[in-house]
């Protein structure tokens, strides 16, 4: 056994749930969060094998006795032994990557929304783990959840990009994806204007890195673009990075696929001479991908 105090760290919850009435969880308040947090600092502390923490941990997502207290501060643990990046390559190992994609039909709310950050966590830049979450299903499971989720719903952010996590820079998962219907549709759901901002960036960066990487193909293209061009009308809620990243993928676009970007040059060009009036000058680096993607689409 590894040298922690699990009933210590789950002392949190009792304050909130005495075990007479059904959990009434939600998501851990600042002063919640401050507590675990001093708790897994002096736990942490002591131990030897983080390892072995993270497989207990998975032990307690896996427990008969679980209640969304307990699973949620084994979660916390997990994410903190994440910051070892042995545990990260030994999710799989550990049998901790199947306890945390079991959580995700079993509940929702913060807790679902947490064991999708950490599971965006573990896949990223982790080709081991990747492979391993494909192999469980996790892009089935990950498509099944957006698609019962609504627009701008946390279910549909977070479920968006752990998929993303999962095939991201392997070019056979990207592939494989892009060849499932759902995902698709999925893709052009997130680059909606109906979506949250931080979720048509993070799609917008992820067309980006499909066509940097070459998995994405002629025939998935125009229907992309035609939802990019219109974000380009919609960017009253959105910050410089966000502006940045669209006008950068819209170049990528126009570099790899010009013959699909038909709709794009109008887009590109509005956005140009509305930079050019109001001179704001942090707009410096989109402006300079914005004049090489018209450059790009009048070659």
């Amino acid at each position: 056994m590894a040298n922690i105090n699990w009933p210590g760290l789950l002392a949190w919850s009792t304050k909130y749930h005495d075990g007479t009435a059904p959990s009434q969880f939600k998501q851990m308040s600042e002063e919640d969060r401050r507590f675990l947090e001093k708790a897994l600092e002096e736990a942490f502390g002591q131990i030897e094998d983080p390892n072995q923490v993270m497989q207990e941990a998975a032990e307690q997502l896996r427990s008969e006795c679980r209640s969304e207290e307990s699973v949620s501060t084994a979660l916390e643990v997990i994410d903190r032994c994440c910051d070892d990046p042995d545990c990260a390559r030994n999710a799989e190992k550990l049998d901790v990557l199947q306890a945390l994609l079991d959580l995700l039909p079993a509940y929702s709310g913060a807790v679902r929304n947490r064991t999708f950050e950490i599971l965006a966590l573990l896949f990223s830049n982790n080709p081991n783990i990747q492979a391993a979450g494909m192999k469980r299903g996790s892009l089935n499971i990950f498509l099944q959840i957006a698609e019962e989720s609504s627009v701008g719903s946390d279910d549909r952010s977070k479920s968006f990009r752990a998929l993303v996590a999962l095939v991201r820079n392997v070019q056979e998962f990207e592939k494989f994806m892009l060849e499932q219907e759902a995902a698709r549709q999925l893709l052009l759901a997130c680059l909606s204007p109906e979506e949250l901002p931080g979720t048509r960036e993070k799609a917008t960066s992820f067309v980006r890195s499909l066509s940097e990487s070459g998995s994405l193909q002629e025939e998935n293209v125009e229907p992309l673009v035609a939802a990019i061009s219109k974000l380009f009308g919609h960017l009253e809620d959105t910050g410089i990075q966000y502006k940045e990243t669209l006008s950068s993928c819209a170049l990528q676009l126009a570099t790899s696929f010009k013959a699909q970007c038909g709709g794009l040059q109008a887009a590109v060009e509005g956005r140009i001479a509305e930079l050019q009036a109001s001179k704001d000058p942090e707009a410096d680096n989109e402006m300079e991908s914005l004049k090489h993607c018209s450059a790009a689409l009048k070659a």
